[in-house]
C-alpha cells in the first residue's frame, strides 16, 4: 500500500466520476425505458476496468472479468430485492435490504475460484430468471415533475468514490476475485434508487431498475467478451471491443423498441 500514487488515485477518481455523474443526470431525466438503457452502460464498471488494465496488465483484467461475469447474480438479487421492497417499504428499507442481497450474493460467490464456464452459467441462468420473475415490476407509467435534491450529485460522486478506491485497494490486496465482484458493484442504480424513489415512488423508481434488466444482458456479456478479450489480446483491444458490445446492445434494443411503437400504438 505504501507504493500508492495518491495523485493517480485521484484522477481515477476525479474521471469516473465524471462519467456516472453525467450518465445518472440523463438516466434520470429519461424516464423508465430510456434511463434503464443509459443507466446499463459501463459507465462506472468501464472506467474502473481501464485503470485496473493500467495497473497490474491484461492478465489482471482477464481473472477479475471472469468473477464479474459470474457477479451477474449478485446485480440480478439487488434488483430483486429492491423490486420487492420498494412496493412496501420506503427508500432507506428499499435500499438497505437491495445492498444486503448483493452483498450476501457477492460473498457467496467468494466461496469458490468459479471456472468461465460456470461463471456463464451464472451470468445467463441468474438474468433468465430475474427476467421471467419480475416482469411484472416493469411497467409504472411516468413518474411526476419534481424538483432536483440538493445532494444528489454529492451522493454519486460519493458512491463512485467508494468503489473506485474499494477496487484499487482490493486488486493491490485480495487480487483479481475480490475485485472484480467489487468492480460490479451497482453503483447508478444505487443513486437512481436513493435520488427517485423519495419523489417518483418506490414503484417506478423499481420498473427502472427491472427494465435495466434487457441492458444488463449486454453489460453481463460484454464482460464475457472482456474476459475472451483479454485472454487472448491486448488489454486496449478487448476494452474496446466489450465497450462496443456493451454500447451496442443498447443501441440495438432502442432500436427495436422504436420499431415496434408504431405497432404498438
Amino acid at each position: 500500500m505504501a507504493d500508492l500514487n495518491l495523485f493517480a488515485l485521484a484522477a481515477k477518481i476525479l474521471t469516473a466520476v465524471v462519467i456516472v455523474v453525467a450518465a445518472s443526470r440523463a438516466a434520470e431525466r429519461a424516464g423508465a425505458f430510456l434511463g434503464s438503457m443509459i443507466a446499463t452502460l459501463p459507465v462506472s464498471t468501464g472506467p474502473v476496468y481501464v485503470f485496473l488494465a493500467i495497473d497490474h496488465g491484461v492478465g489482471f483484467i482477464a481473472e477479475a472479468s471472469r468473477m464479474s461475469v459470474a457477479s451477474s447474480a449478485a446485480i440480478c438479487a439487488f434488483i430483486w430485492a429492491h423490486a420487492h421492497a420498494a412496493q412496501r417499504f420506503g427508500t432507506p428499507m428499499s435500499l438497505l435490504l437491495a445492498t444486503l442481497a448483493w452483498l450476501g450474493a457477492a460473498l457467496a460467490l467468494q466461496l469458490r475460484d468459479w471456472s468461465f464456464a460456470e461463471a456463464f452459467i451464472i451470468y445467463v441462468a441468474s438474468y433468465a430468471l430475474a427476467l421471467r420473475g419480475l416482469h411484472r415490476f416493469a411497467n409504472a407509467g411516468r413518474p411526476p415533475a419534481v424538483p432536483r435534491a440538493r445532494f444528489d450529485l454529492a451522493l454519486r460522486a460519493l458512491l463512485v468514490t467508494g468503489v473506485v478506491v474499494g477496487t484499487t485497494i482490493a486488486g493491490r490486496v485480495f487480487g483479481p476475485s475480490v475485485t472484480g465482484v467489487l468492480a460490479t458493484y451497482p453503483v447508478v442504480f444505487t443513486t437512481l434508487v436513493v435520488i427517485l424513489q423519495p419523489r417518483c415512488g418506490g414503484p417506478f423508481t423499481a420498473s427502472v431498475l427491472v427494465t435495466g434488466l434487457k441492458g444488463l444482458v449486454g453489460f453481463g456479456f460484454s464482460l464475457v467478451v472482456l474476459h475472451l478479450g483479454a485472454s487472448y489480446l491486448s488489454a486496449t483491444a478487448a476494452l474496446l471491443i466489450a465497450l462496443f458490445v456493451a454500447v451496442g446492445w443498447n443501441a440495438a434494443l432502442m432500436l427495436y423498441r422504436k420499431g415496434r411503437a408504431p405497432a404498438d400504438a
